[in-house]
């Protein structure tokens, strides 16, 4: 339970694209904090500094702070102890970089002088801004995991702020420190996001609708120059490249392409007639499900068409009363007989099938919703509270209600 804790809180922030990571002992990651800018940046960079600061600053109920020259904000916190398991890290957690909103190139270039940056340097530098996390709405950031490290952790912290005179990154020396010739800053960051890329592909290629889910909303975090001058056409644009990048990894997965093209069609069509910013959003959400499920319909390689057909008419009907007997009387075998065959096939059994399909479900509704316990057993088809419940802390390490209540204290 206390190592799902951390897990959860490290990928609720990781889903926002937010690094967040525990320090580790021997300093040997501490070039993470600022995602290795000014390693990249600056000669013979050292962070043992940093490490010193925080180690004495973080007290155990403290969320610090800190925004630094680049205007790049952190949060530190330590964790309890008993949430740290193995004994090359230590209870610090660094949280960031992140901005508070999009930074314009006017600002960028304004930042730059005043750290004498060089300005041929303008365009690795802002593209290594872009792909910084922008925050809008700090405040409520804050609000949000501050309540999700208290619910999460036990522990009651409370927001603090460095004092403007602790310098976070001081280096090797408190004396100016040398801008590389090359530094290729941007190289990580754009990297980073090919590879978001390549493994959203994967994803979808696999029919891993929560691991492409979970891509995706980190692959829309990195913030690409506007192609158009109007910002709808310009989305448009970007949901047409991800259709066609979800086509392509849909034939990856072995998908035939006559299916492939009705789905790549229908979306084209939807695509030209969206008419606000929130409907591409909510249209690009759903291109990423509809393609996983394709693959998992079609490409279910090895998988007789029994199974397959399982498969389906559980992910569509996953809140009726599914079970191997139901199963058995569809097909007219014997239970013992099918029951072998998708253990075979897919590795799992039936019944435990059923459950990690409704515990997704029940995890997308409490995250997306204010709904009571006893309503989303029922959405995710349980008609029995009780048996939900053990089912969700069996699979997660908390109770629903633990988990919905970090998540709704997070979010106010």
């Amino acid at each position: 339970m206390k190592l799902n804790c951390l897990e959860l809180f490290l990928n609720t922030l990781s889903g926002m694209n937010i690094n967040a990571f525990l320090l580790k002992k021997d300093k040997s990651n501490l070039e993470l904090i600022d995602n290795r800018f000014r390693m990249h940046l600056y000669e013979d960079y050292s962070y043992n500094d940093a490490f010193d600061l925080l180690d004495r600053k973080i007290k155990d109920t403290a969320l610090i702070r800190k925004t630094d020259e680049f205007l790049f904000t952190y949060f530190f916190m330590r964790i309890p102890e008993e949430y740290v398991a193995s004994e090359e890290d230590t209870s610090c957690l660094s949280v960031g970089p992140f901005t508070e909103g999009r930074r314009s190139r006017e600002d960028i270039y304004q930042i730059m002088q005043k750290n004498n940056i060089p300005e041929d340097l303008f365009n690795d530098i802002s593209t290594f801004y872009d792909s910084i996390p922008a925050i809008e709405g700090m405040v409520s950031f804050e609000t949000l995991v501050q309540q999700l490290a208290t619910g999460l952790f036990g522990r009651e912290y409370h927001l603090e702020c460095l004092p403007e005179d602790s310098v976070l990154f001081l280096g090797n020396t408190k004396i100016l420190k040398t801008v590389k010739d090359n530094p290729q800053i941007a190289m990580d960051s754009i990297a980073e996001r090919y590879s978001v890329e390549n493994d959203l592909m994967k994803a979808i290629s696999a029919g891993d609708y929560d691991l492409a889910h979970s891509l995706h909303g980190k692959f829309i975090t990195y913030h690409i120059r506007p192609r158009a001058k109007n910002p709808l056409r310009d989305k448009q644009h970007l949901a047409i490249v991800l259709n066609t990048l979800c086509r392509k990894a849909a034939e990856f997965g072995g998908v035939q392409p006559l299916y492939i093209d009705d789905l790549s069609t229908r979306f084209a069509v939807l695509i030209n007639e969206v008419s606000s910013l929130s409907d591409v959003n909510a249209l690009t959400g759903e291109m990423i499900h509809k393609y996983c499920l394709l693959v998992k319909n079609y490409a279910m390689k090895g998988y007789s068409a029994v199974t397959k057909e399982i498969i389906s008419y559980i992910d569509f009907h996953y809140t009726e009363d599914l079970n191997l007997n139901y199963f058995a009387g569809m097909f007219n075998m014997s239970k013992t007989y099918l029951s072998n065959l998708f253990k075979k096939e897919t590795g799992v059994t039936l019944t435990d099938f059923i459950h990690q399909v409704r515990m997704r479900k029940a995890i997308t509704l409490i995250n997306s919703s204010a709904l009571p316990i006893t309503a989303i057993a029922t959405a995710c088809g349980y008609n029995d509270i009780n048996y939900f419940i053990r089912v969700f802390k069996r699979t997660y390490g908390l109770s629903p209600k633990q988990y919905q209540k970090s998540i709704m204290h997070a979010s106010h």
